[in-house]
């Protein structure tokens, strides 16, 4: 008699599992579907690399380094630094003083290097110059680089976002909840630039002045032409789900040929590295070895240097 009623004890604890793990299922497949159909707006907290938090950390003590920074501004342009570091978009938190400082910093690692590596009898004072240019001027090629490769990214996420935006228009939504709704999902520069677009036009800012500010910010001539054929369109009238489409062929079919005129260029450069630098120190290195074999080994070409000395 216990027998059968430990196993109908275990069999009700077995179904009592089982029926709320289908109770569970039931509830976050309700949940996953509230959130497809957008009944239910997450806000998904974006997970910081190693290397933002350590730019983040760095540009904090450089900002106190300012005033220091600000005093050797030689072979740079204020105006021009803003720029470059809003078109990157102000990575780590970066700001003019803040770069100052961080140039500042960067000389003084440069210089304290170049005084130890002379101070164990590397290079000498030679040493201490070229670190100190290298982190005079590492700042400045960190920041043009980090905005050209931005302003690039960018051009390279425009297709897929537009091509995104057509297949929404054309189902029927609207153009503010059809951006806002991609927007969400996206990551990357395209989707800092343009949720700050959608932040102006919450706020009352007028679209074409939105557009405006969202030209001036970047550089990308992409994104440029977008913002160019919607002003226009929005003028005329043409279908804006059209624009997306159309402009979006046109943007990869553009990529494409210029990386394949990169591919092209990249082929004499290649030749003239082998030409001017690869192939000369492999005949060097073939001469040395000859000349080497001729010296210690002089059997291997019949030659006996006590016979001729």
């Amino acid at each position: 008699m216990s027998e059968w009623i430990d196993v109908w004890l275990y069999g009700a604890f077995a179904m009592w599992t089982l029926a709320m793990l289908a109770l569970c299922r039931y509830y976050f497949g309700r949940i996953r579907l509230k959130k497809t159909l957008g009944l239910i707006k997450t806000t998904r907290k974006k997970k910081k690399k190693l290397s933002d938090e350590w730019k983040e950390r760095i540009f904090r003590w450089s900002n106190t380094l300012a005033p220091l920074g600000r005093r050797f501004r030689i072979f740079s342009n204020e105006k021009e630094m803003e720029r470059k570091i809003a078109l990157a978009g102000a990575p780590g938190g970066l700001n003019v003083d803040s770069f100052y400082g961080f140039r500042f910093l960067c000389m003084f690692l440069g210089l304290l290097f170049g005084t130890l590596l002379s101070y164990i009898g590397l290079g000498g004072g030679l040493m201490q110059i070229l670190f100190f240019l290298a982190g005079m001027f590492f700042p400045i090629l960190w920041i043009r680089s980090a905005a050209n490769s931005r302003q690039e990214q960018i051009g390279i996420e425009l297709p897929d976002f537009m091509d995104s935006m057509s297949v929404t228009l054309q189902a029927g939504v609207p153009l503010d909840p059809a951006m806002k709704q991609i927007v969400d999902d996206m990551e990357g520069p395209l989707g800092e630039e343009l949720t700050r677009f959608q932040q102006e036009l919450d706020i009352g800012v007028p679209r074409e002045e939105a557009y405006t500010r969202l030209m001036n910010r970047n550089q990308s001539k992409e994104l440029e032409t977008l913002i160019l054929s919607l002003i226009q369109g929005s003028r005329l009238g043409v279908p804006i789900a059209n624009t997306f489409k159309l402009l979006a062929e046109d943007m990869r079919e553009s990529r494409i040929g210029k990386i394949k005129e990169r591919a092209a260029k990249a082929g004499p450069k290649v030749t003239m590295i082998t030409t001017f630098l690869i192939m000369p120190a492999v005949i060097l290195s073939i001469m040395g070895l000859l000349v080497l074999n001729f010296i210690y080994n002089p059997g291997a070409f019949g030659i006996e240097w006590k016979s001729i000395f």
